[in-house]
């Protein structure tokens, strides 16, 4: 082992100059010459400036070691003590491992790594410190003292325990003897508080404590919360207190300033202040609201909320003269907020207050607010609800409460989904809120704007668990409408309000209020809440001289007054009156109108609209054209067409909500019609003069009018279906034709009918239109055939009925009575007969004949064929004395007819008739009749007119089957006959007619002439026998004939047989009917009559023509069927010539 090396010293005498050395003296040379020996002056510097980088060189080798670091067993007990010393004696320390080094102000530092710390006392522990470095002050360590002169805290991991109870924080607040917030006592609290803190920093002589990088884990409300602090800095430099940093929350930097004031170190505070900026305000209460298909989002109870703050506090301690002062201000920058289904609104407040001391009140200075359309600058006081001065003590605990005050003067609403302009309005708000209850009771609600507009009303919460229970009650007195849009809190039937701001523009709001009451937790579910009831929202608007857009393209009821109701989920809108004004600048009056919106969860939410227009037809048209009604949709009219007035009746059914099924819209219109005219046809129609109903919806329209078609009284029913409806069209037309009218609109049809006549007019699937005329009223006449339907006869027509403009087509008509019908087409153009085809006329039981009608160039032509015809009705038409003349008719007309067998008078018939006829009116131009008589005699009848000339003759060898065919007399047999006549100009015909070799049978007035004994001697006395009469031949019959208008005259007339003859004149006929025939009947005609034969005598015993010596002179006058006969008894004695004397005058 070797031994322990002793220390030698050196003195400065064993030190050698280098030329006293060996190797100097040993050199032959002269030694190199040295400089002068330096002065103690220099000598000095230099040493100190050895000394000097000495120290430096020491310095840095010191700054290096305590850099890197010294640690130890006992090194790590001290620092533990010394942390100890800061934290506190409550607090549980432990380092892992210390070491000596420099903190970040190059104080020598004592460094712990690996601490932790826990405060079991106040919940605190702290784990995992990565390094915590003491700074101590340099001077007291340099001598021999350990003063703390800074703490360096570096990656911690700070945890806060959870209370099981939840933190009051009005535990910590002063209060004064009613439990209410002792504000005086907060200010005293938050400066005593600043105060103990600060002296605690100056006992413990730390002057700078740095954390950084640490990790902070906390609970708010049950929910984990965590706080990283980047680097936040404590310095006090000899008085002032500082903290300045920055934390991390949220995933959001937030920047931390604050200062306390004051003279010295250990003197009281002066004042403080307090920064901390961008604090993100971000949360979320309770479940969104999910939209449902159509995109509308329930009412909850849901909040969330996105936006940045920033706190600013600002206090003065006060002196004797200054009250202690503690002002701030909140200020939270612009963002989303969201509550219940309305999202996104735009938020942001920038709210100073201020206390001074003993006022018991916080000022809440000028302070601008924004959300959502809320825009306004508000100032006010809230503090303790102070007590009467008569308060007992009993009342003073009773019902502790703060009040409040908020006005402002410049406030501006404009809600983002409103197109009003901005609504600038003053408002006061004040009330109480009782802590105890929670219970928020807003006691005044004012709103004023242009000195006229006035709302005023009250409200109250009750604050819980869940959404809070809630009253509202406004009223408005007078405000204009724009202005409570503005003002319609978005929370209060939203529905309503979506639906009063997209639809109701100006006017003014009177006597109105809005009323709402909501249980706790109504919102909060789970689920979506159920639909509002009437017990929970009730808003009543009475508005005035305002504007409504009801739906679709209907255009908007202007100048209206009405009444808007809401009743939980369901508004109700009423119309008292308005006015409607269209594109065409047409206007429709509103009488009243009902508009019902069910709001609520279910979809599709289906509105009714009940309207009741009236006005002019063509503002109702124009109206009812548009979506969704679009009634007049393919009419063949316009608006400008129709005039007249209207009364409407619409109902609409129509979805208020997306994605609504198929038929969700449903609409109805009745309309009343009164005096409508249509100025453009309708299916080659003119309507005029509309009275009645329309209904239309959107699968049928039905009409039911009377009204004017084409100046004709009608009765209109129309089905028409609409859309996709596949039911068939249907039109059924009434007309009422008097003589007037249906002359006007067919005159071709006056020489056939007169008299009223009924049609209906249906419209069958094609468009083709099949119509019943009723003609029992009328009388139907067909000239050229004879026949007439009087007037009361029951008798329809049935046809098809086909128009074209003025073209009238009329298929299969069926002319039907009891005993007569006729079935053909017609064809009408302009109102005149083109032309008629009829396959069955039957104008009498017997009748079978076909009947052909076209118009020529001069008029008509009729071609008659068939098998048998009744010609009675026309041999009473061409023998009738008491026709009238001339026809107005100037149509010429040609007649054909060929028919098997003709039927006539007492049972008589003509066989193949042949009958050709041309004329013009009453005046027959041509005539030719061919037949054959039952005892196959012919007979020949013909009518001309040529050069003003007109001819009449008539021939047959059978001229009794001629008369009774005729009907003029029945009691003739056999014979033939002659008739020819001719006429001049418009002069009588004249001529004669010569029968002979005929039979009377049974003719009673020949009975009556000679057994008639008036007064006297009968002629069977005269002859003193009795004159067979039942059968009597006559070889001849002859007269000369007149006939003009309307009667017909006879003269030099006379009946020869070998029985009786007589003599006749006078006037057959009469424009009355009468007839006025005298003349001399004479038994033993063949006897008789020689005694007129002889000369001379013959003058004397005879009677002029006739010839006869016995004889009676008669008188035939009245009606021609049954005139009266008037026998002279005084001629019956009177002979020959003397007679005469007798006969009638």
């Amino acid at each position: 082992m070797t031994e322990k090396p002793k220390r030698v010293r050196f003195t400065k005498r064993d030190f050698l100059k280098f030329h006293h050395y060996p190797s100097a003296v040993e050199q032959g040379e002269v030694p190199v010459a040295m400089p002068a020996r330096r002065s103690r002056f220099r000598f000095a510097c230099g040493a100190l400036a050895s000394f000097l980088i000495l120290l430096v060189v020491l310095a840095g080798v010191a700054f290096v070691v305590l850099r890197v670091g010294i640690g130890g067993e006992a090194l790590t007990q001290r620092a533990e003590a010394a942390l100890k010393s800061v934290v506190g004696p409550d607090t549980d320390a432990t380092i892992q491992s210390a070491q000596i080094s420099l903190d970040q102000r190059k104080h020598v530092a004592l460094e712990a790594r690996n601490v932790n710390i826990s405060d079991v006392k106040r919940g605190v522990e702290i784990k995992n410190i990565r390094s915590v470095r003491i700074g101590l002050a340099t001077l007291p360590l340099l001598q021999g003292d350990v003063k703390v002169q800074s703490l360096e805290l570096t990656g911690a991991q700070i945890k806060v325990a959870a209370s099981q109870e939840p933190f009051d924080f009005m535990s910590i607040v002063p209060q004064d003897d009613r439990g209410l917030v002792n504000l005086d006592g907060v200010s005293k609290l938050i400066f005593t508080g600043l105060q103990n803190a600060v002296s605690l920093l100056d006992q413990r002589e730390t002057r700078d404590i740095t954390v950084a990088d640490a990790s902070f884990d906390f609970t708010i409300a049950g929910r984990p919360e965590n706080l990283r602090i980047i680097h936040l800095e404590l310095t006090e430099t000899g008085g002032p207190v500082a903290i300045k940093g920055m934390v991390e929350w949220r995933g959001k930097i937030i920047d931390v300033a604050a200062q306390v004031k004051r003279a010295a170190l250990g003197a009281k505070i002066d004042s403080f202040s307090l920064a901390i900026s961008k604090i993100p305000l971000i949360g979320e209460q309770g479940e969104p609201p999910v939209a449902d298909a159509d995109g509308i989002k329930p009412d909850t109870s849901y909040f969330a909320y996105n936006n940045e703050a920033e706190i600013r506090l600002e206090g003065v301690a006060g002196a004797d003269t200054i009250p202690m002062r503690i002002s701030g201000s909140l200020n939270v920058g612009e963002g989303p907020v969201s509550i219940g289904n309305v999202e996104n609104m735009g938020a942001s407040a920038q709210i100073n207050f201020e206390h001074l001391f003993g006022t018991e009140k916080i000022e809440i200075t000028p302070s601008a607010i924004h959300f959502g359309g809320f825009k306004g600058v508000i100032e006010g006081a809230v503090g303790p609800e102070p007590l009467p001065e008569d308060a007992t003590a009993v009342a003073a605990v009773a019902n502790p409460g703060y009040r409040f005050e908020l006005i402002t003067q410049e406030a501006v609403s404009a809600p983002a989904d409103s197109s009003e302009p901005p609504f600038a309005f003053n408002a006061r708000l004040a009330g109480r809120f009782a802590s105890d209850e929670a219970k928020l009771d807003i006691s005044e609600i004012a709103v004023r704007a242009d000195g006229e507009s006035e709302l005023y009303g009250q409200g109250s919460a009750i604050f819980g668990k869940g959404s809070p229970a809630m009253t509202l009650a406004l009223r408005i007195p007078k405000m204009p409408t724009a202005q409570v849009k503005q003002l319609w809190p978005i929370w209060v039937a939203t529905g309503a309000r979506r639906w009063v701001l997209d639809n109701l523009f100006g006017g003014e709001v009177r006597d109105s209020r809005v009323d709402v009451m909501f249980a706790a937790g109504r919102f909060d579910g789970p689920g979506k809440p159920p639909p509002l009831t009437a017990d929970e929202v009730q808003v009543d608007f009475n508005v005035q001289d305002t504007r409504f857009d009801i739906v679709g393209d209907l255009p908007p009821i202007r100048d209206a007054d009405g009444a808007i109701s809401v009743r939980g989920a369901y508004t109700t809108i009423k119309l008292l009156k308005g006015a409607a004004f269209t594109p065409g600048n047409r206007e429709a009056h509103i009488v009243d109108g009902t508009l019902i919106i069910p709001w609520g969860p279910q979809r599709p939410v289906l509105s009714e609209l009940d309207l009741n227009i009236a006005g002019d037809a063509s503002a109702i048209a124009e109206i009812a054209g548009f979506k969704p009604i679009n009634a007049v949709k393919g009419v063949p009219f316009t608006p400008a067409d129709i005039s007249g007035d209207v009364k409407t009746h619409v109902l609409v059914t129509f979805p208020v909500t997306r994605h609504a099924p198929e038929g969700s819209l449903q609409w109805s219109a009745e309309i009343a019609l009164n005096g409508v005219n249509l100025a453009k046809k309708v299916d080659g129609q003119t309507i005029t003069n509309a009275n009645g109903t329309l209904n239309v919806n959107d699968t049928e329209a039905n009409i039911d009018v009377k009204a004017q078609l084409n100046g004709v009284p009608a009765d209109i029913t129309m089905f028409e279906p609409l859309g996709s409806n596949p039911a068939k069209r249907k039109q059924s037309v009434s007309l009422q034709l008097d003589d007037k009218t249906r002359n006007a609109l067919f005159p071709s049809l006056d020489p056939f009918i007169s008299g009223p006549v009924s049609i209906d007019i249906d419209k069958a699937a094609d468009g083709s239109q099949v119509a019943v005329a009723d003609l029992s009223k009328a009388e139907v006449r067909l000239a050229q055939l004879g026949w007439t339907k009087g007037a009361g006869v029951k008798a329809t027509a049935k046809f098809g009925l086909q128009q074209d403009a003025d073209n009238i087509s009329i298929r299969n008509l069926d002319i039907a009575g009891e005993t007569f019908r006729l079935r053909g087409d017609i064809s009408v153009a302009k109102g005149d007969l083109v032309s008629a085809d009829f396959s069955q006329v039957s104008l009498n039981r017997t009748d079978d004949i076909a009947v052909k009608v076209s118009r020529t160039g001069y008029g008509y032509r009729a071609d008659v064929k068939g098998k048998s015809f009744d010609a009675r009705s026309l041999l009473n038409q061409v023998t009738d004395k008491k026709q009238a003349g001339d026809s107005n008719d100037k149509k010429r007309i040609l007649v054909n007819a060929d028919i098997d067998d003709v039927q006539g008078f007492y049972s008589e018939s003509f066989g193949n008739v042949s009958l050709s006829y041309e004329g013009v009116g009453s005046h027959v131009s041509g005539l030719a009749f061919n037949a054959v008589t039952k005892s196959g005699q012919k007979v020949i009848a013909t009518d001309s007119s040529e050069s003003g000339a007109r001819s009449v003759s008539l021939q047959s060898k059978d001229a009794g089957a001629v008369l009774r065919f005729t009907g003029f007399y029945d009691k003739m047999q056999g014979g033939s006959i002659v008739v020819a006549l001719d006429s001049k100009g418009d002069g009588p015909l004249r001529g004669q007619i010569d029968a002979r070799d005929f039979t009377l049978v049974n003719e009673p007035r020949l009975a009556s002439l000679v057994s008639s004994s008036p007064n006297g001697t009968s002629l069977n006395d005269a002859v003193k026998k009795n004159i067979d009469v039942s059968v009597v031949t006559f070889e001849r019959g002859f007269s000369q004939i007149e006939k003009g208008k309307n009667y017909i005259n006879l003269a030099n007339g006379v009946v020869r047989g070998s029985t009786i003859g007589t003599t006749f004149q006078g006037v057959l006929s009469d424009p009355q009917g009468n007839m006025a025939l005298t003349g001399t009947f004479m038994p033993a005609y063949g006897i008789n009559r020689i005694f007129g034969e002889l000369p001379v005598l013959g003058l004397l015993l005879g009677n002029g023509r006739d010839r006869g010596l016995i004889g009676i002179t008669y008188k035939l006058q009245g009606p021609i069927k049954q005139p009266q006969i008037i026998v002279n008894p005084i001629s019956v004695i009177a002979p020959g010539i003397f007679r005469s004397i007798f006969e009638f005058q």
